[in-house]
């Protein structure tokens, strides 16, 4: 008996004093498909998560949300067989309980959907009769692949060119008749790989005319560039158009003679974008195909903040009014710097989050009117006064500082709160947002609650502060000391319900306040954040505070709209730098634009209504790459111009330019002035759908006076897999033959907006 408890106390003690890693290295899969989808076996963590634990009295679950590891609730039914869901990479939680003495552990592991190179078939031939045919396998390397990044092997099976095992190292290679090998295609960074066939042949040879290979582009220049190819003819035909023309038979061309594969392109314009195409003659009257375009933006050292002299102007308050920046002087960020090139009466308006403004200049001939204006709200507490004219920057100069003190007239308290989103919600999917809290007075703030209130649609998944107060609607939190012009961050993350909880357009709502003592300014005190649920969205987009719609009486004079444009990095490589345009439409009031907030350092032009985010040197990770890191965004907020009338509708579109590549083209958001918000919905007993369950085909009917506009089908994890719109009826048949058994939800939308969804089983 004695014997039995001392092993018992010692499994106990083993077990209360074991623990696991926080979290866990990725689990890879090399996505052949290119989806962004895999299958994963999380099983093969168990023995290094359970190292140091009893198996034997240890249970270890996966979850997909850290809620349902925390509860354990909802476990990874088949985890020997797990599909991601979110694409290219997913986090995984763990819960590991010991069932002896109830302790329960948690961690993490992300599993990444690698994308694998793509292969194409080639071939060789060998035409002259009278020579042992010898073939050079590295010449069909341009026709296999056109990453320059991409590693190839050639085998003679294909188990050696899967398991890279015996590879062909003798060539150049003597072969007779037709023979297949076998090209092995690998991303040296990530081991992912594909095969493909090459095929030598020796008893026809071959009269296609190949597009030309390996299409790149070099030497940019602000008007000139490189482009370099390979593939000979007796000439190349290159077609370069601006970016969006598209090629036509009329199209002006370059044709580049005597063998070349590389050729000099001249009198573009600077900024300008352009697409390329080359189609190679291999006789007078036997060419290839047009290439596909590859596509280039004209270097500009304003753009990427790579000019050899630069104006880098500094607002900061004088403390001591002594005119110098002094050591311990903090910069001032809430203004704007004014200044006009060259006397053109026009003015350009500069703004900045990291203390300076960058000016980049090429050109020794210009010349700079500076001066520095207070924001209009701070004018009764600061004042500036220093100007700088005929400023200019001769070749040689580099780096010019320009410094304007700020006199402080009045100290103050003011504190401000903002919100913005990281990503759009989306059902069954986390919500990502970020309170920013500032100090925006002379004084430190001593003590000040912030108080966030979330939709009630939303659970509250984590919040990266510590130290909240948790309440049924959100939460508290009570920081302390904030210094002057310093700004803190919380990061919160809210989990969507699945559908039929939620629906695709619903708006969600959170809002957030801050509260302190004698703050001179209760206007900027509390924010609001709406947007509407999506099934799928472009990570490049723009989105506005009040979620597409606003009640016109509510809406006053003071008040803003609240602009976000996010970016991702879903290339393979690092940028370098990034341009946000963002042309306002005419019934915004340029004038009242203030920018908020940024991922990252930024400068900030506004030309007229033309609004220009310069990000330098941010070297952006690829998505592929450090998923977590590869976003940005800016925050920034506008007034309408006076007369905006219910049925007004103000549209917003944003232009995203990562380094020399053309600009990506966010999503039109439109902000429409109405009566109510009121969108009265369907009773249960209002649309019919049968017969449920249901294979081949379902009747959807309406029983009011209503028309049927649009059915969309979503699956069980919120994604539409089938959509019929521009509908006016009453009464439609759907067939669903292409659906796979399981449940879905099936949204009915009428010509007035009204709304219901149903569930629906498919057998």
């Amino acid at each position: 008996m004695k014997k039995l408890l001392l092993l018992l106390f010692l499994i106990l003690s083993a077990t209360s004093n074991a623990q696991i890693q926080s979290s866990y290295p990725p689990l890879n899969f090399c996505d052949n498909n290119n989806d962004g989808t895999g299958i994963f076996d999380l099983t093969v963590m168990i023995p290094e998560i359970l190292s140091g634990m009893n198996p034997a009295t240890t249970v270890v679950t996966f979850h997909e949300t850290f809620t349902d590891a925390q509860v354990g609730a909802n476990a990874i039914v088949n985890p020997n067989n797990f599909a991601n869901i979110n694409p290219f990479v997913q986090t995984v939680y763990i819960r590991v309980v010991n069932t002896l003495t109830s302790e329960v552990f948690f961690s993490t592991i992300d599993v990444r959907v690698l994308p694998t190179p793509t292969a194409n078939p080639a071939t060789l031939s060998f035409c002259d009769p009278n020579e042992l045919p010898v073939y050079d396998l590295n010449t069909a390397i341009p026709q296999i692949t056109t990453d320059p990044n991409a590693v190839v092997t050639f085998y003679y099976t294909q188990a050696d060119a899967n398991a890279a095992t015996a590879p062909i190292t003798g060539m150049p290679l003597v072969q007779t008749g037709i023979q297949t090998l076998y090209a092995r295609v690998e991303n040296p960074s990530t081991g992912c790989f594909t095969t493909t066939t090459l095929t030598l042949n020796t008893n026809t040879c071959d009269t296609t005319c190949h597009v030309p290979g390996t299409i790149t582009i070099s030497n940019v220049t602000d008007t000139t560039f490189y482009v370099n190819w390979t593939g000979l003819g007796i000439f190349t035909r290159i077609v370069v158009l601006p970016f969006g023309e598209p090629l036509s038979s009329s199209s002006p061309y370059i044709d580049i003679l005597n063998q070349q594969t590389s050729a000099m392109i001249t009198g573009l314009s600077p900024n300008g974008c352009y697409s390329v195409y080359l189609k190679k003659y291999c006789d007078v009257s036997h060419s290839s195909e047009w290439s596909a375009p590859v596509t280039i933006c004209m270097a500009n050292c304003a753009n990427s903040g790579s000019c050899s002299e630069a104006l880098i102007l500094n607002a900061f308050i004088d403390a001591n009014n002594n005119g110098v920046k002094d050591s311990g002087e903090v910069n001032f960020n809430y203004g704007n710097f004014t200044y006009q090139i060259n006397d053109s009466g026009t003015d350009l308006y500069g703004t900045t989050n990291q203390g300076s403004y960058y000016i980049f200049d090429a050109n020794p001939a210009n010349s700079y009117d500076i001066n520095f204006a207070v924001n209009p709200e701070l004018s009764g507490y600061y004042a500036s006064a220093t100007t700088y004219s005929n400023v200019t920057l001769p070749d040689g100069s580099g780096a010019n500082y320009l410094y304007f003190p700020i006199t402080v007239i009045q100290p103050y308290t003011d504190a401000r709160v903002f919100l913005y989103n990281q990503n759009n919600p989306r059902p069954g999917f986390l919500y990502n947002m970020t309170i920013t809290y500032a100090n925006y007075g002379l004084d430190p703030i001593a003590a000040g609650t912030l108080t966030f209130t979330k939709d009630p649609n939303l659970t509250i998944s984590s919040v990266s502060q510590t130290g909240i107060v948790s309440t049924a609607t959100g939460f508290t939190y009570d920081f302390t000391n904030l210094a002057p012009n310093e700004f803190r961050h919380i990061q919160i993350s809210l989990l969507v319900p699945t559908i039929p909880a939620v629906t695709i357009g619903q708006l969600v709502t959170n809002s957030v306040t801050i509260q302190t003592v004698n703050d001179v300014n209760g206007s900027n005190n509390s924010a609001t954040y709406s947007q509407a649920i999506v099934g799928s969205y472009d990570p490049n987009d723009k989105s506005e505070s009040h979620g597409g719609k606003i009640v016109h009486q509510d809406f006053t004079a003071n008040d803003y709209l609240y602009y976000t444009i996010r970016f991702e990095n879903t290339g393979n490589a690092s940028t370098e730098f990034i341009r946000v345009e963002d042309l306002l439409d005419s019934q915004l009031d340029e004038n009242s634009f203030e920018m908020i907030a940024a991922s990252h350092p930024v400068n900030t032009r506004r030309d007229g209504n033309q609004l220009t985010w310069h990000f330098y040197d941010t070297q952006l990770p690829p998505t592929s790459i450090d998923a977590e890191n590869s976003h940005g965004f800016v925050y920034f907020r506008i007034k309408p111009k006076p007369g905006y009338a219910i049925g007004d509708i103000i549209p917003n579109t944003a232009d995203i330019y990562f380094d020399y590549n053309p600009p990506i083209v966010t999503n039109t958001f439109n902000t429409e002035f109405v009566q109510s918000l009121s969108n009265p919905t369907f009773t249960n007993s209002s649309i019919g759908l049968y017969p449920n369950p249901a294979h081949g085909n379902v009747q959807i009917t309406t029983s009011v006076n209503e028309t049927i506009a649009a059915i969309v089908f979503y699956d069980i994890s919120g994604k539409a897999v089938t959509r019929i719109s521009n509908l006016s009826i009453t009464q439609t048949t759907v067939d669903i033959s292409a659906l796979a058994k399981g449940v879905y939800f099936v949204e009915i939308t009428t010509g007035t907006n009204l709304k219901q969804v149903k569930k629906l089983i498919v057998q």
